[in-house]
């Protein structure tokens, strides 16, 4: 008689991705540390990183606030990211200049995993490596809306509400005043790099526009109707993209 044992394991069935994945990584760091910690992260984190496969398509610091730095990266092969999260953190680039990024850190666990809407235009499909660049891009203040949407439950992959609401919002608009750069909500896959956590349990949309106006009131404001429309708890920060960053 056979060992019942000896037959095949049942396959583990493993969580469907998005075609893309993106991270919202938003850092608390010490007093005054915003601009030192900018120029340490253009000059020496961003080539490193896009050279193992990753696309670090917005930087920002916080107006007002010397503690903050955000950024977004972006994975157009979801499947490899722990792996290329491993290279960079265990290899020479990190080893180098890790340090000092940490001295300046208090808080990195503000992240969120996203991925692009179906509702929104193609995000960041514009983005250039740092190393192919020849010069800086001048842009415009981003304001990054953020939408709870648990209160929303069982809404997939946005809700319908919220998603109309911004379409109206933006063609009511101003021609030329706001332009949307992408809407990526909760990617609910499991985090395959826990070294670096994200948010758990929480079901998100973001909102990210640029403010052609020379400061962020229009696409705040925007942002605020949408909120008002759909109900849904909102937060705004306004982003100034680094001198090298090209979502903007």
């Amino acid at each position: 008689m056979a060992d019942a044992g000896t037959g095949p394991e049942p396959q583990t069935q493993r969580p469907q991705l998005p075609a893309q994945l993106v991270e919202l990584r938003s850092y608390t760091l010490v007093p005054g540390a915003a601009d030192p910690f900018a120029r340490h992260f253009e000059e020496h984190l961003v080539a490193g990183q896009e050279e193992l496969g990753m696309d670090l398509v917005g930087r920002f610091q916080v107006p007002g606030d010397d503690a903050r730095f955000v950024w977004v990266r972006r994975y157009l092969e979801p499947p490899n990211r722990g792996a290329a999260l491993a290279a960079f953190y265990g290899g020479p680039v990190w080893e180098e200049f890790g340090p000092r990024a940490n001295e300046l850190m208090v808080d990195f666990s503000d992240v969120h995993l996203l991925a692009p809407d179906p509702s929104s235009p193609p995000f960041a499909a514009n983005h250039v490596p740092l190393a192919r660049r020849d010069g800086q891009w001048v842009g415009d203040m981003v304001v990054a809306a953020t939408f709870d949407r648990a209160v929303a439950a069982g809404s997939a992959p946005a809700h319908g509400g919220l998603v109309e609401a911004m379409d109206e919002a933006l063609a009511a608009s101003p021609t030329g005043e706001v332009t949307e750069l992408g809407r990526l909500v909760t990617a609910h896959v499991p985090n395959d790099f826990p070294r670096l956590p994200v948010h758990e349990d929480v079901d998100v949309a973001v909102w990210l526009l640029s403010d052609r106006t020379g400061g962020a009131h229009s696409a705040t404001a925007l942002a605020r109707e949408v909120a008002t429309a759909t109900h849904l708890p909102l937060r705004t920060v306004t982003l100034r993209p680094t001198p090298d960053a090209d979502l903007r």
